[in-house]
Order: C-alpha cells, then sequence, then structure tokens
C-alpha cells in the first residue's frame, strides 16, 4: 500500500510518537510511506532521525497558523497528488481538518486520527466536518469515542479505537549510579516523579503550588519535575517560593524517562485532560505504581480492580490528589501490588505492535 501520514508538528510528544511508529511500522512491512507536517521543522530532530533512519521520507510546511489554513491545505493538496496515496491517515486536530478538504476528491481512503476530547465547542463542530470526508476515524481510547459520538456526531460506524501501544523493556533498566545526585537530588531519596510537558493541560502548576502540602506529609520523599514547555519559568518561580523548595526538582526534559521511573516510587499525572496519556503506558510498562485523575483512558489503561482504585482520583480537587498520593506513598505494599499488576496489564493489552497492527489491518480493509 502507499500510504500518507499527515500530522500538524514532529516535535516529540505523544502523538508524534504515535505516527512516527506508525511510519516506521509500515516501512518495516514493506509499504510505502510517506509523512507530512504541517507545521515548522522540529526544534528537536529525535523523531525525525528515526523517520531517516527508517528511510521514510518526511516534508514540514511550516503553515501552521489559522491565517495560512488555505496556504496549508494547498501545500499538502500538492503533495498528495504528487505522492497519490492509497491511504491517508491524519492525526491531531489541525491536520485532521486540514486533511479533510486538501484530499477531497482525490481517489483514495482518509482515515482520521483523534487523540484527545478537545474542549472548545467550536472544535468539535470542525472535526465533525472533516469527519464526513472520511472512511473511519480512529480515536485512541473508549472515552475518546464516546466523545466523538455523543459531541460531535461522528456515527458509531465510522469509529474504530486503537489504543497506545509501548515496547515492554527489559527490566531492570541500566540506570545511571548518579542520576539523582547529578540534579542536587539525595541518592537516598524517596522520589515521586511527574513526567510530562510543562504546559495548562498536564495541571502542573497545581501540583506544584500544593507542594508544601504534599511533601509536609511524607519527610523522605522528593518531587521530581521531568520535562519542558511553556509553563518553565513559572514553574521555577514557584518553586523558589515553596518552603519545601529543596525538594522539589525541575529537571527538564530528558531523552530517556525510563530510567527515572525505575527509581522513582510513583509517577504523578495531575492533568486536566488527555486521550490515552503516555506517562501512564510508560510507568506501568516498568511495573511503577501511578496517581492520576480519571482522565480519558487512564481506566482502560489500569482497567477495573480494586488496585486500579488506588491509583485513580475521581474527584478532580487537587486535595483529593494529593491524599490519594499520600496513601500510596506511605503503603509501600500497595505499590508492589499496583506496579506488578500494571505491568501485566501491559504485556497483556498494550504492546506496540499489536496496536500498530491494527492500524495495518484497517487499511487493508478499506482498500
Amino acid at each position: 500500500m502507499r500510504i500518507a501520514l499527515t500530522i500538524t508538528e514532529l516535535d516529540p510528544g505523544g502523538a508524534e510518537a504515535c505516527l512516527v511508529n506508525l511510519a516506521c511500522y509500515l516501512k518495516h512491512h514493506q509499504h510505502e510511506v510517506q509523512v507530512f507536517s504541517l507545521g515548522p521543522p522540529p526544534q528537536s530532530t529525535k523523531l525525525t532521525e528515526r523517520l531517516a533512519a527508517a528511510r521514510v521520507p518526511w516534508q514540514c510546511g511550516g503553515l501552521t497558523h489559522v491565517s495560512q489554513v488555505r496556504a496549508a491545505r494547498g501545500w499538502l493538496r500538492e503533495r498528495l497528488v504528487a505522492f497519490s496515496p492509497e491511504i491517508i491517515q491524519s492525526m491531531l486536530f489541525h491536520a485532521n481538518a486540514v486533511t479533510a478538504w486538501a484530499a477531497r476528491g482525490m481517489p483514495c481512503k482518509v482515515v482520521g486520527g483523534v487523540r484527545v476530547r478537545q474542549p472548545q465547542r467550536y472544535r468539535w463542530w470542525i472535526q465533525s466536518w472533516a469527519a464526513r470526508a472520511m472512511e473511519r476515524v480512529v480515536c485512541v481510547s473508549q472515552d475518546v469515542a464516546e466523545h466523538c459520538q455523543r459531541n460531535e456526531g461522528i456515527p458509531p460506524s465510522k469509529i474504530v479505537v486503537i489504543p497506545n501501544g509501548i515496547h515492554l523493556p527489559t527490566l531492570p533498566i541500566p540506570t545511571p549510579t548518579n542520576l539523582w545526585e547529578s540534579f542536587g537530588i539525595p541518592p537516598t531519596a524517596r522520589v515521586l516523579l511527574f513526567v510530562g510537558r510543562l504546559d495548562p493541560q498536564k495541571g502542573i502548576e497545581s501540583l506544584v503550588a500544593r507542594a508544601d502540602a504534599l511533601l509536609g506529609q511524607l519527610p523522605e520523599h522528593h518531587l521530581v519535575l521531568l520535562g519542558d514547555g511553556p509553563l518553565r519559568e513559572r514553574i521555577t518561580q514557584q518553586t523558589a517560593q515553596l518552603a519545601c523548595r529543596n525538594r522539589v526538582h525541575p529537571v527538564g526534559w530528558q531523552p530517556d524517562p525510563f530510567p527515572w521511573m525505575q527509581q522513582s516510587e510513583a509517577i504523578l499525572l495531575p492533568a486536566k485532560y488527555e486521550g490515552m496519556p503516555n506517562a501512564i503506558l510508560e510507568a506501568m510498562a516498568v511495573g511503577k505504581p501511578v496517581v492520576s485523575f480519571a482522565v480519558d483512558g487512564v481506566r482502560q489503561l489500569l482497567g477495573q480492580d480494586s488496585l486500579a482504585q488506588h491509583q485513580l482520583v475521581d474527584s478532580p480537587s487537587i486535595d483529593a490528589f494529593i491524599l490519594q498520593v499520600v496513601r500510596l506513598a506511605q503503603n509501600p505494599d500497595m505499590q508492589q501490588q499496583c506496579g506488578t499488576a500494571n505491568h501485566s496489564r501491559i504485556e497483556q493489552h498494550f504492546q506496540l505492535d499489536q496496536q500498530l497492527a491494527k492500524y495495518e489491518q484497517l487499511y487493508l480493509a478499506l482498500i
């Protein structure tokens, strides 16, 4: 098959990593694949280096502002016509909308990709319009699929759920002996780890604002913040104002989160909304417990048993989140039970190649 993959941008992120994983998988399975990003060339080349290594051609349009939507459509259409794909798979809101417009009238099948429940109503209408030009819409979780049906009016017959997946790392993961010390963290620290983009969506401001309340109840613990983003300066300022500032450590973006996760007691996700969070997938893959608000996709990952309830926070209150973290941090036996169950869930249901094969099977069924 000739398959075009379109996306809003290629800077490292969950959806971007999924698309690159899919491109490499399809190429490995003898399909002809090209990637088209509407945005500018990424600042980090982590994902584009993988595409180059797999010999998957990629192009960037540098056209993401709303005023450039007509130019983006023309840029993408010109390249799609030249490539003449049998399947076009788009991912993320902007790429879904522009791809549906650019591919209109082309003799190919368009498949959309919805990664998160859009909070703005006008985006529901645009995505509903785009879905009319699509044969299928792939949703990353059952929660997102239900939102698309209920609020965007996308017919159930068009919707397919394909969760995120992950390669199970070989445990234990090799870890630098001075991982903590190199960032001023005591080697004996009991670490609670946040992994994610420093963005309002992730709820990081609320977590840092309540760090004194959290760590005041856990005198042996430190809070480590792994990630970068638009709130970096704000988080640095917040941290400097804390009474426990010597136990809160923003360490920036790190290329490999697994060693950090393996050396931590639990991974925290105070996000306000998600589709299916990769940080939770990664934590589960290394056998770690998590604490997360019950945002989209998390229940599907953790399952329905009693151990999941020790890791989920149904209330949107940050105080309820802090309480759940404290309970888990004070119960090492429960941490171990949750971590073991989490690893088993990934092994059984969320391995990467299992999920990528579902895309290939979908495309083959459409042509």
